[in-house]
């Protein structure tokens, strides 16, 4: 009997209405039916790659790879079965991991599936929230919030969705009987508390209206979300909502003790009720409010709403002229951390702004954290830069602008960039800005391989944010000097730092930052070959990013555990939970991870022997990603790319491939990677064309050069015919097998290259 396997797919439910009372009417029209339906619906789960696992009673299970393929062949099965009486399907989507056991699936997502397809209207199709999700991006696509089901035997917590375009009926959940949480259950409609009030004083000029002063209690973290402004003017003008919002939950956050959501949290969770959106980003109080502009006049309205008494405690209304709007966002975090009680920053010099110089920064703000194409960043790249050249106070623009090319490892121009937002911080005094621009300062030392330069840096960040009480500053300090440690194998020091990280976030109540400080600790235990210490933090990570709902921190800690899994043999496993980490990584827009991701998949395949997969997945990650400044990196990819060809035996490709390396490496660094030396001549040499090796043979201990050993030292042995380099790869494919658990070790050894070379070690040696 095979074993079973693990894989991530979209499972679907089909269920016929009305199908037991038929069944008691006609018996033989019920069977005629069911055989109807299977010559119906066969052909279209073929035509959408799907399997037809099984048939039970009048209901379907059916997988599919991908939620793409299950939902367009859903839709399909709907449109057939309206041809044929009596044929009215409920149908229940769900994604997740499946155990495939001879021909039967089983696991708690199996059972997900099942219980959410009565959700579904007749003729109608009923989803999780990870379908949805994947849908998002989906323009054609158009769902309904239906609520949270407790549903039996499931241990996860799951929303149901059901698609309301595609002439699909929306579900009428008076007529569902399975039952939603009391408090899970909202309509997808934002709660309007505030909104006549604000309307009435939208013409007033300055007014003050204090409802009622609330407080945190004394023994209280106060922990606020900031709501994007909703902007009431023109829809051209959404940049200045947007921006005054995440600049104002940026200051605020920066105060000192006290817990702020971030905007990406808060815009993940999307329109829902206001008690419902504090419970799921774990604060007290929500502030949220409007922004019209009127020609050169600002009005704006804001209110801060305590979920504990249930009560709007604050609320006050501005009009501004054209010249003062800048210090709107001074205006606003002062007020909120007033009625938290939150000590105020009070080092920095009131620099007047320029207000053109802020429209700007605000628009380029905008549409850099909303792109969506790359030659949006620099549209990005020429408005903050205006905004700079018109001035040279607004640190945030150079701040912004530096992480424009972070994003794309550009180490020198992010040093030159906030090393100008230092030098202004300082002539202003502002120790906020001088703090942070120090911490970015190290970012750059370290993308660029300096980790003692960037540890020099993260530890004056860090003494700056401890003398203004900047928590958030102190915690994200102290994680960057563990990351430093855990490079350098100092366990214990990095255990130190991340664990001081930890008691801060811990006392801030910041279940995000708590999730990201465990991850951490795990991956120093796993470096220490403490495998289930690792694993322990790793799953506690886990589970609080799933709970709080952190795409970004599940998605990371999803990675962190793959990567645990490769190393233990197990790459099935690890291939798992990496797809699933790529998934979100892609639906978040978050570039680097996504690649390395694609590139860790695509080195996984090209290990197990799957040349097609590991082909594919290296052709994605140049696909989204060449034009990258890392031309070194690309070139790399290019090489792997290369190496898959080989091995595939498709050696014209693997030629092409390695040509473009080499080229790329030599715009990169002027000099070819040994490794591409090696394969290059050697694909040469099987084509039968004219290859030189004297460059390679006259590089003194060749060996200790090259970077993937037991591939690079294949290569050399089957270029140059030493054995000495088959000994060698050997040596370092039994280390890495004696690493792996015995469960996985042999299925490693097994793999196409591994098992050549130890042939031929064995073979050598009879």
């Amino acid at each position: 009997m095979p074993e079973p396997t693990r894989k991530l797919a979209a499972i679907v439910f089909t269920d016929i209405v009305g199908f037991t009372k038929l069944t008691a009417e006609d018996q033989s029209k019920a069977s005629s039916l069911l055989k109807t339906q299977r010559e119906l619906f066969q052909p279209l789960v073929a035509q959408f790659n799907g399997s037809w696992i099984k048939e039970m009673g009048d209901g379907l299970i059916l997988t599919f790879d991908t939620v793409t393929d299950a939902v367009n062949c859903c839709i399909k099965l709907q449109d057939a079965s309206k041809q044929i009486d009596d044929l009215d399907l409920r149908i229940g989507i769900h994604q997740g991991e499946i155990l495939i056991e001879e021909n039967d699936i089983i696991g708690d997502d199996v059972n997900i599936a099942a219980r959410i397809e009565p959700f579904a209207a007749p003729g109608g199709i009923a989803i999780s929230n990870k379908v949805n999700d994947a849908l998002i991006r989906e323009a054609d696509f158009t769902t309904k919030y239906l609520g949270k089901p407790k549903l039996k035997g499931v241990g996860q917590e799951v929303k149901v969705y059901c698609i309301t375009s595609h002439d699909l009926p929306e579900t009428d959940l008076s007529k569902v009987s399975a039952k939603l949480e009391p408090e899970g259950f909202q309509w997808n409609v934002m709660n309007s508390l505030g909104v006549a009030a604000s309307m009435i004083g939208l013409f007033m000029l300055i007014n003050f209206m204090f409802l009622r002063i609330g407080f945190a209690d004394e023994e209280e973290v106060p922990s606020v979300a900031i709501l994007p402004l909703d902007n009431k003017g023109a829809d051209d003008d959404e940049f200045y909502a947007y921006g005054i919002s995440s600049d104002l939950i940026s200051d605020v956050a920066s105060a000192g003790l006290i817990r702020v959501a971030s905007l990406n949290r808060i815009e993940e969770l999307g329109d829902i009720p206001v008690n419902d959106m504090a419970k799921q980003l774990d604060v007290r109080y929500i502030a949220e409010g409007a922004l019209w502009k009127r020609d050169s006049i600002f009005q704006l309205s804001m209110e801060l709403y305590d979920t504990k008494s249930e009560k709007v405690v604050w609320s006050e209304r501005w009009q501004k002229n054209w010249s003062d709007f800048p210090s709107i966002g001074d205006v606003l975090s002062e007020n909120i951390l007033k009625i938290l009680k939150v000590d105020q920053r009070s080092d920095a010099q009131k620099i007047a702004l320029n207000p053109d110089a802020y429209e700007f920064y605000l628009k380029g703000k905008h549409k850099y954290e909303k792109r969506e194409y790359a030659e949006e960043t620099e549209i990005a790249r020429g408005l903050l830069k205006k905004a700079i050249e018109l001035d040279e106070n607004l640190i945030a623009a150079q701040h912004l602008l530096g992480s424009t090319y972070s994003g794309i490892g550009d180490w020198d121009k992010v040093f030159e960039i906030y090393s100008s937002a230092l030098k202004r911080a300082e002539q202003l005094g502002d120790k906020m800005w001088i703090g942070r621009s120090i911490r970015k300062i190290g970012n750059s030392f370290y993308g660029k391989g300096d980790q003692d330069k960037a540890l020099e840096n993260w530890e004056k960040s860090l003494a700056i944010a401890e003398e203004i009480g900047d928590k958030s500053g102190m915690s994200g300090s102290l994680n960057n000097i563990g990351i430093v440690y855990q490079g350098q194998k100092d366990y214990d020091k990095s255990l130190e730092y991340h664990s001081r990280s930890l008691t801060i976030n811990e006392e801030l109540g910041d279940k995000s930052s708590i999730a990201s400080n465990l991850g951490n600790i795990g991956q120093v235990h796993h470096q220490r070959g403490e495998t289930e210490k690792a694993f322990d933090y790793l799953k506690r990570s886990l589970a609080i990013a799933e709970e709080i709902g952190d795409k970004t921190a599940t998605s990371n800690m999803l990675f962190k555990l793959a990567l645990i899994y490769k190393d233990k043999g197990n790459y099935d496993k690890a291939l798992h939970y990496t797809i699933r980490a790529l998934q979100n990584y892609g639906d978040l827009g978050y570039g680097g991870r996504e690649f390395s991701a694609m590139e860790w998949i695509g080195w996984a395949y090209f290990t197990m022997g799957i040349y097609d997969q590991s082909i594919d997945y290296y052709e994605k990650r140049l696909s989204v990603d060449n034009e990258s400044s890392n031309k070194e990196w690309i070139a790399f990819i290019y090489w792997k790319l290369g190496l898959s060809y080989f091995y595939a035996e498709n050696y014209v490709k693997a030629l092409e491939n390695f040509e473009m390396s080499t080229q790329i490496a030599l715009e990169a660094t002027n000099e070819e990677m040994l490794h591409v030396k090696i394969y290059l001549a050697l694909t040469k040499k099987q084509l039968g064309k004219e290859y030189d090796i004297s460059e390679i043979l006259s590089i003194d201990k060749i060996e200790e050069k090259v970077r993937n050993y037991y591939v690079d030292q294949f290569g050399l042995y089957k270029l140059l015919g030493d054995r000495v380099y088959l000994e060698n790869a050997y040596n370092d494919i039994q280390g890495k097998a004696d690493r792996m658990e015995d469960e996985f070790k042999q299925k490693y050894l097994n793999y196409q290259v591994q098992k050549q070379i130890i042939e031929l070690w064995e073979k050598e040696n009879a």
